[in-house]
């Protein structure tokens, strides 16, 4: 099969939390990556190095880029070592930008040691880990919350549901409440709660992460009321006195607790569980907990026997020994307990919006230093780290966005719809401005299609780590030849379709998704316009190593794709402080080379 080809995507901010990657290991690295047969990379570019540019980045000095710093030190711009290192060992190079990344959705809290220290701005919670000076700058450009009416006072009543009716152990007088004033070190309350346990009809809807129905409206449900109450304290968490025992007192956490003031008024309030993406493990007694991350919609079981996290990881499913690390991801849930915190966040944590002009200016610039670089080529990423919510629907009500909206369809009642169609054209106007750069320069422009998000109903983990509100014009990116290949990605965020450490895969299997409609619809579009196709998927996270290399056979015979790309190299090998080379992880580079030179002779 000479016209099909690999590629690999190294993602290096990656791979140098494990140990410094200076210009003898990249220089390894593009060794690997053309031994196994590839012949193209895709890399990240995170901005410019000078902290004095305006497109400057800042991941590298993350709390997490353990040898960030020392990287930078031995190659300068990571994108520029890259692109003279692939063309030492003939490869083609493809600078992959992430528009929607200005940073981390996560948080020190508010009372830790480290709160502060790397970004002024705050989440409810606490400060920002990470976030691109740009946004540091001006963080009204970040995507804002649709206005609520005012929320405050003391907290009066809490009622905790149950997805169904059947009978519970957990009762009123088993509940116990922490509190803290700043997420920090929480203490508990001495009072034993007052309350009640009624079956009622279900108000509300609920799904979980995966879509999938846990409550209809008029099901019966189980509710736990906690009455009688006085909490001025903007931090709570609830345990409960189970200390063994099989619970069963479960459902989302969006979808099990509600909190009420003086008059029987709702509060606003974000919620958190065990899970977080970074910042793990955590224990609220002497640390804090992570709200509003995206991970409300995981079901838990609150009277479930709760115990702190020891040691430096902690591990909520029981996965194989090739997912040993995807722990680290949070999409594991355990119970035992649930946070809330009062307020609601007015803006997404670290995520630039399209419709002001200079975020587009700041795109536009990273663009030019990608080329500038001297990239084969640019691809268009949406996905990213700094937009991660459980109310992704809430947030783009930007005035820019609403002056747009009112010019094109006038006053009355805002419509989602029409918001998303008014941002999506901020966007691909963007599209269309870097496209003709690219292309200016001798170029070729690469857009991600994300089979994933971009559809008209997706479920709440298929938009985890994409915008809402933002429809992504992909037809018309394609009809008005913006694109001259596009790179197909049908993973959700992190490749959590299945559950981290899955024994099997289920909706991540990749003959369901190629049989999904939104697929075939993008596959079929870029074969009209005879764009050339990248199959990007997950090697550490999509499946075990011999479905993946069997996934590998059968895009490389489907006969509707150009290139297979491994994402990414962070789980082929890994770079150590110790010694100098790379060590191969898992048998995935051998497995690889194996398979590719079979496909090949075939």
């Amino acid at each position: 099969m000479p016209d099909f080809q690999l590629s690999v995507t190294v993602d290096v901010p990656d791979d140098f939390t494990k140990g410094p990657i200076d210009p003898a290991r990249l220089d390894q690295m593009m060794a690997m990556i053309k031994r196994i047969g590839a012949t193209r990379v895709h890399w990240l570019y995170y901005g410019e190095i000078d902290p004095s540019d305006p497109r400057a980045g800042n991941i590298w000095d993350c709390y997490w880029a353990t040898h960030g710093r020392a990287t930078i030190n031995a190659l300068g711009e990571p994108l520029r070592a890259a692109v003279r290192a692939a063309k030492a060992h003939g490869l083609e190079i493809y600078g992959v930008l992430k528009p929607y990344n200005g940073g981390l959705a996560g948080s020190f809290p508010t009372g830790s040691p480290e709160a502060g220290t790397r970004s002024k701005l705050s989440r409810v919670g606490g400060s920002l880990v990470q976030v691109i000076p740009f946004l540091e700058k001006h963080p009204e450009m970040r995507p804002q919350r649709k206005p609520l009416p005012a929320s405050a006072g003391p907290i009066r009543a809490i009622t905790l549901t149950k997805a169904d009716a059947q009978a519970t152990r957990l009762q009123p007088e088993h509940i116990r409440l922490w509190v803290s004033e700043d997420n920090h070190a929480y203490r508990q309350l001495p009072l034993v709660p007052n309350g009640s346990i009624t079956v009622e009809p279900a108000t509300r809807e609920v799904r979980d992460y995966h879509g999938n129905l846990i409550t209809r409206v008029g099901d019966p449900v189980r509710v736990l009321r906690l009455t009688d109450l006085e909490i001025a304290e903007p931090f709570v968490v609830l345990t409960t006195t189970h200390a063994d025992g099989t619970g069963n007192f479960t459902n989302t956490p969006l979808g099990m607790v509600s909190v009420f003031g003086d008059k029987g008024q709702p509060l606003d309030c974000v919620l958190a569980t065990h899970a977080a993406l970074w910042l793990k493990p955590r224990d609220f007694r002497t640390y804090g907990l992570e709200f509003d991350q995206g991970y409300g919609h995981i079901p838990i079981t609150l009277d479930t026997p709760w115990s702190p996290p020891s040691g430096d990881r902690w591990t909520h499913f029981s996965g194989e020994d090739e997912f040993a690390d995807e722990a680290l991801f949070g999409h594991g849930q355990a119970g035992g307990f649930i946070g809330l915190a009062r307020g609601k966040n007015t803006h997404l944590s670290a995520t630039p919006c399209e419709a002001y002009p200079e975020v587009r200016a700041l795109w536009l610039g990273w663009v030019q230093a990608m080329l500038d670089a001297g990239v084969d080529g640019v691809d268009l990423r949406i996905s990213a780290h700094g937009s991660l919510t459980d109310e992704p629907a809430a947030f783009g009500w930007n005035p820019p966005v609403l002056e747009a909206y009112r010019q094109r369809f006038g006053d009355g009642e805002i419509e989602a719809g029409k918001l998303a169609t008014i941002r999506g054209d901020f966007y691909t106007d963007f599209v269309r401005t870097a496209s003709a750069l690219i292309r200016q320069r001798g170029r070729k422009a690469q857009l991600h299609l994300h089979a994933e998000a971009f559809r008209p109903d997706p479920v709440f983990g298929q938009l985890h780590g994409v915008p809402a509100n933002v429809e992504f014009q992909w037809q018309r990116w394609l009809d008005e030849g913006l694109a001259d290949e596009v790179l197909l990605r049908t993973s959700w965020f992190e490749a959590a379709e299945d559950p981290l450490g899955a024994s099997q895969t289920k909706r991540s299997r990749l003959s369901a998704a190629l049989a999904d409609p939104i697929t075939a619809a993008m596959l079929d579009a870029a074969q009209r316009h005879q764009l050339p196709v990248t199959l990007n998927r997950y090697i550490g996270r999509a499946a075990k190593l011999a479905e993946y290399l069997d996934d590998l056979a059968l895009i490389a015979r489907d006969g509707r794709f150009a290139r297979f790309d491994v994402y990414e190299f962070f789980d082929l090998a890994q770079a150590s402080p110790d010694h100098s080379d790379l060590t191969p992880r898992l048998g995935r580079l051998e497995g690889l080379q194996k398979r590719w030179t079979e496909i090949q002779t075939a």
